[in-house]
């Protein structure tokens, strides 16, 4: 299993270059501690998550970096023309010496977002667009750079479509970190179905993350930062009843003490899990840092 990080460049204190700072501090210091890759979600029309820009942010991290995977949670390629996307994905596989992840989606619920863009048809877009990046990347494609070796691909999703589309061409899938093992197990079922050697898919799944010396001081912790959530989440329009569960975020986070993380990691391995992304959750900085120091220390260099 690699173990990496999911990162939203949050904007806690309404400080734009404050928010970039402290978020390329903690990607350093993963690459420092060992982790094996650092993940980047793509939000627009959101000042809280300043990911906007994704493509900009990985060329940045694969300059700054020398060892850690990049990869993308996710691009939405329903957004961008085909030619686009294959240009800049090869050049960041060759800018990376071949330590870039793909990962793509259609679009969460984000109605501000989904009414600019026009998210109706956002699916099979997004579908029709990753067969024609892939066709760009083919060496008889007149699209260039070509990448060099192969790129490893993901799509964000636990619709059956998308699940048969991965599987039938070998791509990953990213389960969200709000989603249960139940969905996770039902999303590899569905992969191996469809898939005709009826192999396991790789799956990046992502977990809301804090570690401390004990649970309670990891789960008040995490709660503010839980309930900031909620509430950036509901200024986007969305509101669901599971963010008002605080068992259910912390049974489907990484949140505890070392017993209790190592546990929650290992029964996601055994799930199937091949690249695990923790999210630090707590609203400050210094930490989330301290958090992964203990996860490196007391767990990393153990798995």
């Amino acid at each position: 299993m690699n173990i990496g990080l999911m990162l939203l460049y949050e904007n806690w204190n309404e400080d734009f270059s404050k928010a970039f700072q402290n978020q390329h501090e903690i990607i350093m210091l993963s690459e420092q501690l060992g982790f094996n890759e650092v993940w980047i979600t793509e939000h627009h029309f959101n000042k809280f998550s300043l990911s906007s820009s994704i493509m900009t942010l990985m060329a940045y991290i694969i300059a700054t970096t020398k060892k850690i995977r990049v990869g993308t949670a996710s691009i939405l390629t329903p957004i961008y023309n085909p030619i686009i996307v294959a240009e800049a994905i090869a050049t960041l596989n060759i800018l990376s010496n071949n330590r870039f992840n793909f990962g793509v989606a259609k679009g969460g619920p984000f109605k501000k977002q989904n009414r600019m863009f026009d998210f109706e048809n956002s699916r099979e877009t997004m579908l029709e667009n990753l067969d024609q990046i892939f066709s760009y990347l083919k060496d008889e494609s007149s699209v260039y750079p070509k990448p060099i070796g192969n790129i490893p691909t993901f799509i964000a999703s636990k619709n059956e479509q998308s699940i048969k589309f991965a599987a039938q061409r070998d791509i990953g899938l990213m389960a969200a970190h709000l989603w249960s093992t139940e969905i996770i197990k039902d999303i590899i079922e569905q992969y191996k179905k469809a898939n005709y050697l009826n192999l396991p898919p790789q799956i990046m799944c992502s977990r809301g993350f804090y570690m401390a010396s004990s649970n309670d001081e990891a789960i008040n912790e995490a709660l503010p930062a839980l309930t900031r959530f909620r509430e950036q989440m509901e200024k986007q329009g969305i509101s669901s009843p599971i963010f008002y569960d605080e068992d259910y975020w912390i049974e489907n986070g990484i949140i505890g003490d070392k017993e209790t993380c190592l546990k929650k990691v290992k029964e996601l391995k055994d799930l199937g899990i091949t690249n695990l992304a923790l999210k630090p959750i707590s609203n400050e900085v210094e930490k989330n840092k301290n958090s992964l120091e203990l996860f490196a220390k007391e767990i990393l260099v153990n798995l």
